[in-house]
């Protein structure tokens, strides 16, 4: 299976993904700068990249891929 990534992140996806690093450590209790943070940032560029989905619904997949 070949995965399609979006060739750059604009700084409207970037706030997106922003956004909902911002919303999963909240809701986890990550602190922004550990290393688990980091884990959650990487993940939350990679769903992006790979899905390409709105604010929601990469929300929704991020909190069920933790």
């Amino acid at each position: 299976m070949t995965h399609r990534f979006k060739p750059a992140l604009y700084p409207c996806d970037l706030a997106v993904c922003q956004r909902v690093f911002d919303q999963v450590c909240s809701d986890q209790h990550v602190d922004p700068s550990s290393s688990d943070a980091e884990h959650l940032a990487f993940r939350v560029l990679a769903v992006f990249q790979k899905v390409a989905a709105n604010e929601a619904r990469l929300l929704e997949i991020v909190r069920s891929r933790g």
